[in-house]
């Protein structure tokens, strides 16, 4: 073996372009393979990082025929004290506090969760303890730091335990510090990391929304030997129980799900991530069949080789081995230069991964992948060099030998291999053609999607008031009052305005509501819901969301006594009063009267729609209220229990660029309050271009997938018609010397060009047809077999084709019949 690896090194060394076209093009096919398959083993195979994982379960909770999502915070606690099949059940909710004293104020995305939730999960902390339960009971202020937070802001300093730090102006003990990669929840998106994790207690108002509020998470640990039909079945069981608690004129009927936390963190992405992975594979497929080829070519230049060893008594078997040992050569050299690539592009990862995606910080090239890799180094060195090995074993030694090594010609079954592989290769490319094709359509059609408001020159930043600094609603009312009349002043700014969410981040308030004299078809719920955004200033002229019939907000719907007004979205008024006009009309916050007498709200504009989430996800209705009426549309006892809302995010409309207003901002706002922090200052261009991140990655990378089998299958029809017109040369001489004009020549090599690029679109459209079904959940706005995608694809195969045919086909057509024949 040491022997055949010596002489394959030196045969490969005589043949530096052979060498070095074979290692690139495997390099580059097992480094693709390599780096998606390190994401999909990190993402969708690897366990999750807690503790016997496979027995976490997500709990959630609906209403039927409207929603389903998390939990409200009293079955929370009833599923965690009446179940019979979870051995812990453990509540987490999102929180933010503005974290200040250690230098400049930074807004922190913090956790809220129940004492049993990081012992149920396994996870303890790097340093320190977790929290216990009489601090959730008793709402201690206590604080989990994330190690990204506790290095980068308090430099990693040990002795953080039992010091004290600032949330929202309260001071707040550390008790613990998280792995460095700990993560929890492990939900994707650009808003999904955690800084702090806090405990839960569950404030009294809280305990008392069993039907307004399912924003609470659950993760529960299933007993040994539970499965989950008997966990959905014990679950089924307690919300029976919340059922016949509830008021029958809601109308609701609650449902119940429970699912695998592994399944539920990684649905979302497993598509996707499986079609890359086939995607990945087609091409390594092309590379092997180009591999197969350049063998074959090499092959037939060596039968006088092969047929004076055999002729000497050399063994068929040591032909193929030695054969079989080029090829392992070259897919060894090829492989660990793909993993050097698919290393550097998971270093990378982080960079260019979207956000959709769970997981991305543990993506790595682990042991797995790189068993993995050796596995697939392996397989396609054998592949690649079995045909070319068996088909110099079955050579014939005296036509070898009577040859002298002069006719470079190969049999026809080898003619045939080497015409098969090459339609195989057009027949992949052509269905990562359509792929890509159906993809880009996909993003443009995105693309061409109205958001129902204008992000050019629009500067957006967040700010979070602390409710324990502004303990009155009038306070928080005022400042941004003031901080709105100073922004308003400069003079790059044409209009500007707040809101208590922006579009497409996807973060809204979804608040039940009914019309008067609304009456809900047969088993529906007795009320609607719209998304909920609380506005003020010019915040629709900074935005340019158009007004389609009505009036905007007046400074008079701001006054205490100024009956409560709404803005509503063409959607909302579609769905509340269809066929109506809904300028004048009235509805109250929540499902009806249960709690008290709120009061009604009517109804004085209507807007066009925007887009809360995504550009490709559907509209919900909207509904906008003054800012200085969120209190006001609440019942008297009610506005005792709901706080302060000091969170709020700020747009302006500028003459120039946006992003030479922020650092103006920032002054602006720190001179009303020195400690608040200014977060997520950002141009809503960057917004939408971070909502279409996860498809314009999709298009990307499947297009480049696409190119790269373009352009190996090129390599390969040029290299198939190169070599045949190079054997071929005597004969293309006579038949030039008998009158074939240059012409017939040129014709016939482009004909053979394309009856090669012809068989390979006819299988691949065949293909095509049957795979662009498993597309379906990344396109939006076309069908999977969009009729200009698979046109496209085609048309650009075949000009892709005839080009790779003409470089040989003006070649042959420029042949010298006499120096040819004067030769022979």
């Amino acid at each position: 073996m040491l022997s055949d690896i010596r002489y394959a090194f030196r045969r490969l060394s005589k043949a530096p372009g052979f060498t070095l076209t074979a290692v690139l093009t495997l390099a580059v096919a097992i480094g693709g393979v390599t780096a998606v398959f390190s994401i999909v083993e990190s993402v969708l195979l690897r366990p999750l990082p807690f503790g016997d994982s496979g027995r976490l379960v997500r709990l959630h909770e609906g209403i039927a025929n409207s929603f389903e999502g998390d939990l409200p915070a009293p079955d929370v606690i009833q599923f965690a004290r009446d179940n019979r099949t979870f051995s812990a059940v453990g509540g987490f909710a999102p929180s933010e506090y503005e974290l200040t004293g250690a230098g400049e104020p930074i807004h922190a995305r913090a956790e809220r969760v129940t004492a049993p939730l990081f012992p149920m999960l396994g996870v303890s902390p790097a340093l320190g303890r977790n929290f216990t339960q009489s601090e959730d009971d008793n709402a201690a202020p206590v604080v989990l730091m994330s190690y990204t937070l506790w290095h980068e802001r308090f430099h990693a300093d040990a002795s953080i335990i039992g010091r004290t730090i600032d949330l929202d102006r309260r001071p707040y003990t550390v008790i613990g510090v998280m792995p460095r990669t700990f993560e929890f929840p492990l939900d994707p998106g650009r808003l999904s990391h955690r800084d702090l994790w806090v405990p839960m207690s569950f404030t009294p108002d809280e305990k008392q929304e069993e039907t307004d509020n399912f924003q609470f998470g659950a993760v529960a640990r299933l007993k040994p030997g539970v499965t989950l039909a008997q966990a959905q079945s014990d679950l089924e069981r307690m919300v029976a129980v919340i059922q016949a608690q509830v008021p029958a004129q809601l109308g609701i009927r609650l449902t119940s799900h429970v699912a695998f936390l592994k399944e539920e963190t990684v649905q979302n992405a497993r598509p996707l991530l499986r079609i890359l992975l086939a995607a990945v594979f087609l091409v390594l497929c092309i590379a092997c069949a180009n591999l197969a080829n350049l063998l074959l070519v090499r092959a037939a230049g060596r039968r006088r080789e092969f047929g004076v060893r055999l002729a000497l008594g050399a063994a068929n078997r040591v032909v193929l081995r030695q054969l079989l040992t080029e090829s392992l050569l070259l897919s060894a050299i090829g492989g660990l230069l793909g993993i050097v690539i698919a290393t550097v592009a998971v270093h990378l990862s982080s960079v260019f991964l979207p956000s959709s995606l769970p997981r991305i910080a543990e993506v790595s090239v682990s042991w797995p992948v790189l068993l993995f890799a050796f596995a697939l180094i392996v397989s396609t060195g054998v592949l690649c060099g079995l045909a070319p090995a068996l088909s110099s074993m079955r050579a014939d030694v005296l036509e070898s030998l009577r040859d002298g090594g002069q006719a470079l010609s190969g049999s026809r079954g080898q003619h045939r291999l080497r015409g098969a592989l090459i339609v195989v290769e057009a027949a992949l490319a052509l269905m990562l053609l359509v792929g890509a094709g159906l993809l880009v359509r996909s993003f443009a059609r995105m693309l061409e999607t109205d958001p129902g408001f204008t992000s050019q020159h629009v500067l957006t930043a967040h700010l979070s008031l602390p409710e324990h600094s502004y303990l009155a609603q009038p306070q928080v009312d005022s400042f941004y009052i003031e901080l709105l009349r100073r922004v308003s002043a400069l003079p790059q700014v044409r209009a500007a305005g707040a809101s208590s969410n922006i579009p497409l981040i996807g973060i809204g308030s979804d608040r039940a509501f009914r019309p008067e004299g609304y009456v809900a078809p047969h088993d529906k719920p007795n009320f609607l819901a719209a998304s909920n955004y609380f506005v003020m200033g010019d915040y629709f002229r900074a935005m340019k969301i158009s007004l389609l019939r009505g009036r905007f907000f007046a400074a008079a719907d701001d006054q205490s006594d100024a009956p409560l007004t709404a803005i509503i979205s063409q959607s909302a008024a579609q769905q509340d009063w269809p066929g109506q006009d809904p300028i004048g009309k009235r509805f109250k916050m929540g499902g009806g009267d249960v709690k008290g007498a709120r009061p009604s709200i009517t109804v004085v504009g209507v807007v066009a729609d925007i887009r809360q989430g995504p550009l490709d996800q559907a509209v919900f209705p909207q509904m906008y209220e003054p800012f200085s009426q969120f209190h006001r549309q609440y019942e008297p006892e009610a506005q005792k229990q709901i706080g302060t809302r000091g969170s709020m995010h700020l747009v302006l409309n500028t003459t120039g660029d946006p992003t030479a207003l922020a650092a103006v901002l920032q002054r602006t706002v720190h001179q009303l309050d020195p400690l608040l922090a200014v977060e997520n200052v950002e141009t809503m261009d960057a917004v939408v271009s971070s909502t279409e991140a996860p498809r314009r990655f999709n298009t990307i990378l499947l297009s480049s997938f696409a190119a790269v089998a373009l352009l190996l299958s090129l390599l390969g029809i040029y290299g198939v018609l190169a070599y045949s017109v190079s054997e071929r040369a005597k004969e293309i001489a006579i038949r030039m010397a008998l009158g074939a004009t240059r012409e017939n020549v040129l014709g016939r090599i482009l004909r053979s060009a394309l009856t090669l690029a012809a068989s390979g679109i006819a299988l691949g459209l065949a293909a095509s047809l049957w795979l662009t079904r498993f597309l379906e959940s990344l396109l939006y706005g076309i069908q999977p077999l969009d009729l200009t995608a698979f046109l496209g694809a085609v048309c650009v195969l075949l000009a892709c084709a005839l080009l790779a045919g003409w470089l040989p086909a003006r070649r042959a057509a420029s042949i010298d019949p006499m120096q040819i024949l004067r030769s022979e």
